[in-house]
């Protein structure tokens, strides 16, 4: 995994280590900061809203600390989605970065390989 220490992006659409400092410089960033713009753009896709700070500009998802607060993504009763969806963003959701799959891992989930007919394939 290859990490770097450049970060850029939309707030909305990034980790909580992105917005974390610390004396020694700028976070190290991996490919799991994509994962979960992923999470975010799915879940964006189906409820037709963010899920963090949606109604918020970038200046107050800075400000009031929404992304590093969000401990935890909670969906809305509608549109139903299948708890397998669910669970999929919830994983790409992770807020620790150890938690979440890394890009390979997000492709080979299981509801994306059920999705795509591909279940079962290896």
């Amino acid at each position: 995994m290859e990490l770097t220490s450049q970060g850029a992006g939309t707030y909305w659409y990034l980790p909580p280590e992105c917005f974390e400092t610390n004396a020694h410089g700028p976070p190290m960033i991996s490919s799991k900061v994509d994962v979960w713009s992923v999470g975010v753009i799915f879940y964006q896709m189906l409820y037709g809203r963010r899920p963090f700070g949606h109604e918020l500009s970038q200046e107050n998802i800075l400000r009031e600390k929404t992304i590093t607060n969000a401990q935890a993504v909670e969906f809305p009763s509608k549109p139903s989605v299948s708890a397998e969806g669910k669970e999929f963003i919830r994983r790409c959701l992770a807020y620790r970065q150890q938690d979440r799959p890394d890009v390979q891992q997000a492709f080979e989930d299981a509801y994306l390989s059920s999705a795509n007919g591909r279940a079962g394939e290896k």
